[in-house]
């Protein structure tokens, strides 16, 4: 299908202001490029390519645990990285074998790409395929948004997993192979996939899940088995594979405790996280164990894994862009630890429910589907979760909580708006 358009004016106004975002975003980079090494807070362009992905590869490649001190004493970033699946930085392998500033600006534009691919794709489900008119401005909306600028600018690799989410839920149904794939790149981070995978299940997916769980371990499987080598070789001067694999654990047990005692990750004092939890810590003030971090997601998963075993029986799933989309996404969201930059995931049901194309945000009335749509964006544009305005508000303990838990609330408040939608209104089969 060739794109199109039925608004030539709004593309081309929607065309210049997201070249327009992105030539911004990539001169403030410049202006604000981050030297790798210890963290500057004034200056972060591309601060999380280079300790995210650009040297922990690095070091990975090189048979360097990226999650021990070693790593961090030794490489010019901030920190050890937290635990997420090094199968992530073996598929970010040939940026790393590039000299920095190449492979800087390369990653630049991939996630320009992705921007556009992700655009593409919210489009497509929501009923506007190759619509140039919808792609641009989806993109726009990508890019202006707080999650989307600060990914681009940082350089992480946000894009990926949210692409690689939406593909996966649009072609678990008929494509399960190619939905496997998009679920190995999602299993990088645990609190992507926990949820996902689940929620997948409910809707009948097995096949893509059992698939993507094993594409999962083959792809985690070689950079641990690596790593555990080189690993047992420095600690006991051989290959010692359960030697070297014991060291690596310990790294990441490590690291996982420096990385949730930082200020942004803790669900009391976070001022970025999405979750519910995160959300109800901030008035109980109390830090939750990980313990309480899965019993309350099974919680949350409850009613919209219910919801899925009902309408995939009944043969009701209306895709990414509709109803099953929607829960999936926001459930993913509510149920489990994910900062502010993860709201991006809510691209493609804001996009279906701006279009009002598919038969259930047709249903519902519209004054309610455009307060879902404000829920849906809140958290991407929600300026009172960003560091440096609440620090000149100086707000007391209660006004902090409340303000630093409206991202939470207004992604579980649009959770249940379009779960009782999903079973009043009924739709029938997705065309």
């Amino acid at each position: 299908m060739k794109p199109a358009t039925s608004n030539k004016p709004l593309a081309a106004v929607a065309i210049v202001v997201f070249i327009a975002l992105v030539s911004m975003t990539a001169i403030r980079v410049v202006k604000q490029y981050q030297v790798p090494g210890p963290f500057t807070p004034s200056a972060q362009g591309m601060c999380d390519f280079h300790n995210g992905i650009y040297f922990p590869t690095k070091a990975l490649l090189r048979g360097v645990s990226p999650y021990g001190q070693a790593y961090a004493d030794d490489y010019p970033v901030a920190r050890q990285i937290p635990f997420f699946s090094p199968g992530i930085l073996l598929l970010h392998a040939p940026f790393a074998m590039m000299p920095l500033h190449v492979a800087e600006v390369l990653y630049f534009v991939f996630c320009v790409g992705l921007i556009i691919a992700i655009a593409v794709l919210c489009a497509d489900v929501a009923g506007k395929p190759w619509r140039v008119d919808w792609i641009a401005c989806v993109a726009c909306v990508l890019v202006a948004s707080r999650g989307g600028h600060i990914t681009l600018f940082d350089g992480y690799f946000t894009f990926e997993l949210v692409l690689a989410s939406m593909l996966a839920i649009h072609w678990a149904p008929k494509h399960p192979l190619w939905a496997a794939i998009a679920l190995a790149v999602v299993s990088a981070k645990p609190t992507y996939i926990l949820p996902l995978g689940f929620l997948l299940l409910a809707r009948g997916n097995v096949k893509a899940i059992v698939i993507g769980a094993i594409y999962s371990v083959v792809l985690a499987a070689i950079p641990f088995g690596w790593l555990a080598y080189h690993e047992g070789l420095r600690e006991i001067g051989r290959g010692d594979l359960t030697a070297g694999l014991n060291k690596v654990l310990g790294d990441i047990e490590t690291t996982q405790q420096v990385h949730m005692n930082m200020p942004d990750e803790s669900p009391v004092l976070s001022w970025t996280r999405l979750d519910l939890l995160a959300a109800v810590s901030k008035w109980t003030q109390s830090e939750p164990s990980q313990a309480t971090h899965l019993i309350v997601m099974a919680a949350i998963l409850a009613v919209p894994m219910a919801l899925l075993v009902v309408r995939c029986r009944r043969k009701l799933d209306d895709g990414l862009g509709g109803a099953t989309g929607a829960m999936i996404l926001l459930a993913t969201l509510t149920s489990l630890y994910h900062q502010s930059y993860d709201a991006m995931l809510m691209l493609a049901p804001i996009t279906a429910a701006a279009a009002v194309e598919l038969p259930y945000w047709k249903s519902m009335p519209g004054k309610t589907r455009w307060a879902v749509c404000a829920l849906m964006l809140f958290p991407l544009f929600n300026l009172l979760s960003t560091r440096s305005l609440l620090l000149k508000l100086n707000l007391g303990s209660a006004a902090y909580a409340a303000a630093t838990c409206l991202n939470g609330v207004s992604i579980a408040t649009a959770l249940g708006v379009v779960c009782y939608f999903a079973v009043r209104r009924q739709t029938g089969p997705a065309a």
